[in-house]
């Protein structure tokens, strides 16, 4: 069986509410020259982020927000916490600071009791309030002004509470100071009351051996006042509230106490009490017991503070208020004492006395609470599997065996150096399978699961043996940017931008004729470029561009290139032939082109000047130059052209006319 500490009675006020009707208290102050702001979530909840808006009070629509607040990271806090605050690391960060398993599993049974502490530190130490996100300075208003600040309370994205309150920055807050402060006189020191204890959370107490002299604080902690309301209407506190515990008889001493509100302020002294030890029968009471808790007994143990005392009884109540009944037949001679009679759930309130060999017994000590929980967490999850379905990770395990569990805890990280796993369902799940929604696009990294059983006590068991779980890669990379195009000698050169993705392949070119589109790079390109060699000539063609990553998802298209390639290829001269006939010069021209546009003449006697002698392009094969003179010589040259003004000019043929 583990053992958890005890329950002390600080903060009852604060009781645990459900995350969906959170309460927050909010509290203003203005101190001369700034507003204080202070508040309290009561779930205490130390993952909350708080934005503060504040608004002049005669416009609330021109309200701005002047602050967004959060616990920060344990590798933040430790830069922040002062050296005197040192303790509160493990209070507030207490998996980080965990040595081991156990001590973590300790932090798990003891959790109410630290939050209690942790909500109590925050309201008498500023810094620790500033450091949970839980309280704010506004240096920057106007003195006479009216203001009006909204607290929104968010939990992840989710808005769970809304808190309004309203100042004049007027007159400074004045603290009232305790009176009517009485130092009860036992031989073994003096028991200190006051009133005036209402606006106050804790307070100080101070010491002097004369009226007038110094006065020393005596407390190591904040003094708070026990107090409970009756039923009609009226308060019970704790006989004294603070005890001096001096032995020096009939010595002398002076006492003070200064209150400490809500945020972390002290009040003004009250006015001096006197205390005296004078002869009593009755021993010193003891200091009230520290308790053990198990499932089935509860351990009240304490230390003697008066040599005189032979026994102690012990009293037990289901309320503070009591009734008390004394459990203890005999005097207990020890200095602990086992109750074995408790149910599991249920308040047990404890006091003891302490019974002197005159048979006097003393003052009760003050009370405190037990409550047996069970702290012994259910079977550990066995058979963690799971499947995929796009981007849903179906999670599932053998169902755990206890009477008590109340079901399933389903964690996940992306890091498994981060010891704090994402918890993914707030109500743990009754059934042992659970489905987790993910983004198809975040699939570059693997995940990581493992499942926690949970009994209805909120026993946790330890983590199940994690799955490592990889999306599927169904998002394509970004699409390419074209930023140049050209044609040059019948062949299409594109460029376009890199595209920076972790898992680029390459690219792909695809070129679209009639409607028609066909990929052109029938390999992944590289480098952004590319030339298509052989691209359909004079017809609209459009080109695009897709991106490829590692699993062959294809990027959108880029945006369209749309050009046209002529044709850039010369006719080909099969055979060109000039001779006479008849006094006249017959050229004959011979080409297999199939789109020819006719053939130009050109003529010289030199065989350096020539001129074009045909007036028009010639569309036949064969040409007569009757233009000649009988025994001259000519040389002859032809120019053949295509359809697209392509042109291949022919060798120079000599011919001599016969006289």
């Amino acid at each position: 069986m583990k053992k958890i500490i005890l329950f002390v009675l600080l903060f009852c006020c604060l009781g645990s509410l459900a995350r969906a009707e959170v309460n927050v208290l909010l509290q203003a102050k203005y101190d001369g020259t700034a507003v204080k702001l202070r508040w309290l979530p009561a779930d205490k909840e130390l993952g909350y982020e708080y934005h503060l808006y504040r608004a002049p009070a005669e416009t609330l629509d021109d309200r701005q927000q002047i602050a967004t607040l959060r616990m920060p990271s344990y590798e933040e806090a430790k830069g922040l916490i002062t050296k005197e605050n040192e303790f509160s690391l493990k209070l507030l960060y207490p998996f980080e600071t965990a040595s081991d398993r156990a001590e973590v599993n300790a932090y798990l049974t003891q959790i109410d009791n630290r939050l209690n502490m942790i909500f109590f530190l925050s309201t008498v130490k500023p810094d620790l309030a500033r450091l949970l996100g839980q309280a704010y300075l506004d240096t920057t208003i106007k003195t006479g002004e009216a203001y009006v600040y909204t607290l929104e309370v968010y939990s992840a994205n989710d808005l769970v509470a809304t808190k309004r309150i309203g100042i004049i920055a007027k007159h400074p807050a004045v603290l009232s100071m305790p009176w009517n402060v009485k130092a009860h006189l036992f031989p073994w020191g003096a028991g200190l009351t006051w009133e005036g204890y209402e606006p106050f959370i804790g307070f100080n107490i101070y010491r002097s051996d004369s009226y007038s002299g110094e006065y020393v604080k005596i407390n190591k902690s904040p003094v708070q006042v026990q107090q409970a309301v009756n039923t009609d209407g009226t308060v019970d506190v704790a006989p004294y509230f603070f005890t001096d515990e001096i032995t020096e008889e009939n010595k002398t001493y002076y006492y003070k106490v200064r209150g400490i509100d809500f945020f972390g302020d002290l009040g003004p002294y009250s006015d001096v009490a006197i205390g005296q030890v004078k002869i009593d029968h009755r021993p010193s009471p003891p200091p009230r017991p520290d308790l053990e808790i198990s499932e089935d007994n509860i351990t009240l143990q304490w230390t003697k503070n008066d040599e005189k005392v032979i026994g102690y009884n012990v009293y037990r109540a289901p309320e503070q208020k009591g009734p008390y009944v004394q459990l203890n037949t005999k005097l207990v001679s020890d200095l602990s004492f086992r109750d074995e009679t408790v149910i599991v759930d249920q308040n047990y309130f404890y006091l003891i006395t302490a019974v002197n060999g005159g048979g006097y017994e003393s003052l009760r000590s003050l009370a405190v609470l037990g409550v047996p929980v069970d702290v012994t967490p259910p079977p550990i999850v066995k058979d963690l599997q799971f499947s995929l379905n796009k981007a849903t990770v179906n999670t599932q395990w053998s169902e755990v065996q206890a009477n008590d569990l109340l079901g399933y805890r389903v964690y996940r990280t992306m890091d498994l150096k981060n010891k704090d796993w994402q918890l993914l369902n707030h109500d743990p799940v009754p059934k042992a399978l659970y489905a987790d929604v993910l983004t198809e696009n975040l699939s570059r990294y693997p995940y990581y699961y493992r499942i926690t059983s949970v009994d209805t006590h909120h026993n946790e068991s330890a983590p199940s043996t994690m799955v490592k779980v990889k999306l599927p890669d169904v998002t394509p990379p970004r699409p390419p940017s074209i930023t140049g195009s050209s044609v040059r000698e019948g062949q299409v050169a594109l460029t376009w931008k890199q595209v920076h993705v972790y898992d680029l392949a390459g690219f792909y070119v695809y070129r679209e004729e009639a409607g028609q589109k066909l990929k052109v790079s029938q390999n992944l390109l590289i480098n952004p470029s590319f030339v298509d060699a052989n691209p359909p000539v004079d017809t609209p063609i459009i080109y695009t561009v897709v991106a490829v990553d590692e699993t062959g998802n294809e990027s959108e298209p880029s945006a369209t290139v749309n050009l046209s390639v002529r044709d850039h290829i010369k006719p080909q001269i099969s055979s060109f032939k000039a001779g006479v006939t008849k006094g006249e010069v017959v050229l004959m021209v011979v080409s297999k082109d199939t789109d020819l546009a006719g053939f130009d003449v050109l003529r010289s006697h030199n065989n350096r000047d020539f001129l074009k002698i045909s007036h028009a392009r010639i569309q036949e094969t064969q040409f007569v130059d009757a233009r000649v003179k009988k025994g001259k010589r000519y040389f002859y040259k032809v120019v053949l052209w295509d359809k697209a003004a392509n042109n291949t000019e022919s060798t120079v043929r000599e011919v001599r006319v016969p006289k």
